[in-house]
């Protein structure tokens, strides 16, 4: 149900994409599609011919409306294609990176199911250094504490947990002959979300009720700076 995005791969048409020199240059033309598809995003985005959503970057249409506008982006799209060309394939129908910024499209659509749920971003790191570099300051107590930890096991690791509540959209689409399917559940905020809307489309908005805290396996943290909260590494 839940999806992680499609693997980074160097260009075939780029001279010996599997040289530290290959991998640069994409790095490079990469960062060139990220400069193009913000210029595009800043025109074309929201959609001019499709209906928002609540008050979410999610917007429907009609199948020849939702085509249309997926459309403008084909030259994009096929683009970032050819960085990540597992995107959208089976087996794993994996989507392209959020960092790129692009609407994600999804087809057939019966009912969409807002929700907010309470969730926990998590870094892992092996010296104190790297840990205050990402995480910001911490008191003079929590820094004794972590450092003790590297101190005492050269082994150790340290993984810093930074909770916050997390918007995401379950879609619920018919397949070609009219099945309802499994839900996908989708992170959406930063890309912006197309839906083709079918006949009797259905919108339910749980976003009032965050679902529930998954139990911690952490806990007592060796430093807190009211954002980061870092413990020993199980």
């Amino acid at each position: 149900m839940s999806r992680r995005s499609a693997p980074f791969v160097a260009p075939s048409y780029i001279d010996d994409p599997i040289s530290k020199d290959g991998k640069k240059h994409a790095k490079v033309l990469l960062s060139t599609l990220q400069e193009d598809i913000a210029r595009f995003r800043d025109a074309q985005f929201p959609p001019d011919i499709l209906r928002q959503i609540r008050d979410m970057p999610i917007y429907e249409g009609n199948l020849a409306e939702v085509q249309a506008y997926q459309q403008r982006w084909h030259n994009l799209l096929e683009r970032a294609m050819s960085f990540y060309p597992a995107a959208n394939l089976p087996p794993d129908y994996l989507p392209l990176p959020a960092s790129l910024e692009i609407p994600q499209f999804i087809y057939h659509v019966q009912r969409l199911h807002l929700t907010k749920t309470h969730a926990k971003e998590s870094k892992s790191f092996g010296s104190v250094g790297a840990l205050t570099d990402k995480c910001g300051d911490y008191s003079a107590d929590d820094m004794a504490r972590m450092t003790a930890a590297f101190d005492n096991d050269e082994d150790a690791r340290l993984v810093a947990h930074r909770e916050f509540i997390d918007l995401r959209a379950y879609i619920f689409c018919r397949d070609n002959k009219g099945e309802m399917l499994e839900p996908e559940r989708v992170r959406f905020y930063r890309t912006g979300l197309i839906v083709h809307a079918l006949p009797d489309f259905k919108i339910v908005d749980s976003r009032q009720t965050p679902r529930k805290r998954r139990n911690d396996a952490y806990s007592n943290p060796l430093a807190d700076n009211g954002v980061w909260k870092i413990y020993r590494k199980k």
